[in-house]
């Protein structure tokens, strides 16, 4: 295995190495319940949702992509400082657990396994309040006496493009908009605080709490890198302006992607379908983009200079087609724009639901994308686009399809 290191700095160069987490115990333990407040719509077949996931890494792996498992990461970083319990309580803080006498029983439960990677993997699962009997009084009604979890699962930690991102050479811990995966984050602070060969990289995190009261809110979904000049990131349901301008100016203070000029901030319906920019568009070579046709229209993108973002001035307000500002910013003469599920509404609807505009590049014109969406996969082949379809029927009921699946480490440049 190669050493660790970083280095991002498009969607489409040659992908080589990536962080990933295969959905394991936690979709077990989701129950109708509690499956909206993690953000799901149904419950997957776990089995199943496993063995499509193993499908998914065989491609990686035939295509030479090294694969980082974040459970195996933490624990390398936990196990390198000696600082498990520090790590559990700060995962159980970000649980808004402060119970003295609950948060010293958990220690000494987690701290009792024997391999730290076990400890992670059953963080990610959760833990069901029969599964600690002799302390069911002290946990009785810990988030409700009709809930069954003390801690509740992660199952949506197989999507690791959002808690943190990898910029360039640098790392930004995303500020998560829902409670249900903040504790996602708490993975991506130790990993790059402590791990040995992942510390040596530059780790922004932003203060989520703004001295005016409003919230500093980003995740990765909606953070695409154009090439080595360009940065779009949209504003979301997730992701704020303010969001946007404190990572931009990190960026351009750090240095991150190596030729930084501009970051686009790119107005997204706030809605659930759109919960991300990657949902609605994703790159699948230097001059080709597959995308929603709702965004096909006049957007509003935001243009952060380094002059603007070091200076705190307003950004410049931009309107215009997507292809229009996509070949002013990016160089390109001719953009070619596929639209999710071609010209038809219902298959546009049906398909973008069904992650039809969210696919991974193995390398320039070859991306991983759903078998599913028969339409918007034809379009694209049709284009002289190379595609690896996986056939999924559970993993797509998290809302999020390849690109959501992958935080990509090391792309070779372009």
């Amino acid at each position: 295995m190669s050493e660790l290191r970083l280095q991002v700095d498009s969607e489409i160069g040659r992908l080589r190495s990536i962080f990933l987490h295969k959905p394991q115990a936690e979709l077990h333990n989701m129950v109708p319940a509690n499956m909206t407040r993690l953000l799901f719509d149904d419950l997957p077949d776990a089995q199943m949702a496993g063995e499509e996931y193993d499908s998914y890494l065989e491609v990686l792996r035939q295509n030479g992509v090294e694969i980082h498992f974040i459970e195996d990461l933490v624990a390398e970083a936990i196990d390198a400082a000696g600082v498990k319990e520090e790590f559990l309580k700060d995962f159980f803080a970000v649980h808004h657990l402060d119970d003295q006498e609950q948060i010293r029983v958990l220690v000494d439960y987690f701290t009792d396994y024997e391999r730290t990677v076990d400890m992670v993997s059953k963080l990610i699962a959760g833990l069901r309040k029969e599964e600690l009997p002799e302390y069911a009084k002290l946990f009785h009604a810990l988030n409700g006496e009709d809930d069954f979890f003390i801690l509740d699962p992660l199952p949506n930690t197989y999507f690791t493009r959002d808690p943190f991102s990898v910029v360039g050479n640098m790392v930004s811990i995303n500020s998560m908009y829902s409670q249900s995966r903040r504790p996602e984050c708490c993975f991506g602070q130790y990993i790059f605080q402590y791990h040995p060969e992942l510390k040596k990289h530059y780790c922004y995190q932003g203060e989520r709490q703004q001295a005016d009261g409003s919230e500093i809110i980003i995740e990765g979904g909606d953070i695409l890198i154009l090439n080595d000049q360009v940065v779009a990131i949209g504003i979301s349901q997730r992701t704020t302006l303010k969001g946007i301008m404190s990572l931009a100016k990190t960026m351009f203070e750090k240095g991150s992607v190596r030729n930084l000029e501009t970051v686009l901030a790119v107005q997204i319906p706030s809605k659930r379908a759109f919960m991300h920019l990657d949902t609605v568009f994703t790159q699948l070579d230097h001059d080709c983009y597959v995308i929603h046709p709702g965004v096909t229209g006049d957007i509003t993108v935001f243009e952060i200079t380094r002059e603007v973002a070091l200076n705190g001035k307003a950004p410049k307000e931009v309107h215009g087609s997507l292809d229009q500002i996509l070949k002013k910013y990016t160089g390109v003469e001719k953009v070619r724009l596929i639209q999710c599920g071609g010209n038809s509404p219902v298959d546009a609807e049906r398909e973008q639901w069904n992650d039809g505009a969210n696919t991974l590049a193995l390398a320039p014109g070859e991306v991983i994308v759903y078998e599913r969406n028969h339409v918007t996969n034809q379009l694209m082949e049709e284009a002289g686009i190379k595609l690896h379809k996986l056939r999924v029927s559970e993993l797509v009921r998290g809302r999020g399809g390849p690109h959501c699946m992958s935080q990509p480490m090391i792309r070779d440049l372009l």
